[in-house]
């Protein structure tokens, strides 16, 4: 036995406001290029998730510009979501008929005539 078990760990908390904005844009960043078609993750990493500060106090007032428009870019990304599922799902059913309507059930290659 090579000893306990654990979970993964949790993220590290961040230190700055800087830090705390950083992690939701590599999300919205991360999200983009899976709308555009592109690999989940081309670094073969995930990111961490988010977790509001409740230690940093208020936000500095030269990062609220930032903030709002990580919000806006959140608030565009959920909104396409849906449409994107829609495509997806409607795609998956036109392969669905094209391999129902192009394939044929596979016949037996040996029929066992003395049992």
């Amino acid at each position: 036995m090579t000893g306990p078990m654990t979970g993964p760990e949790p993220p590290a908390r961040p230190r700055t406001w800087t830090e705390a904005l950083d992690r939701p844009e590599a999300h919205a960043d991360r999200a983009e290029r899976m709308l555009r078609g592109g690999a989940a993750d081309a670094t073969g990493t995930t990111v961490e998730p988010w977790l509001p500060p409740t230690d940093l106090g208020p936000m500095p007032s030269h990062l609220v510009q930032r903030a709002r428009g990580l919000l806006a870019r959140q608030q565009r990304l959920m909104a396409a979501i849906p449409h994107v599922l829609a495509d997806t799902r409607g795609q998956q059913q036109v392969a669905d008929r094209v391999g129902r309507a192009t394939t044929s059930s596979p016949l037996p290659v040996y029929l066992d005539v003395t049992a």
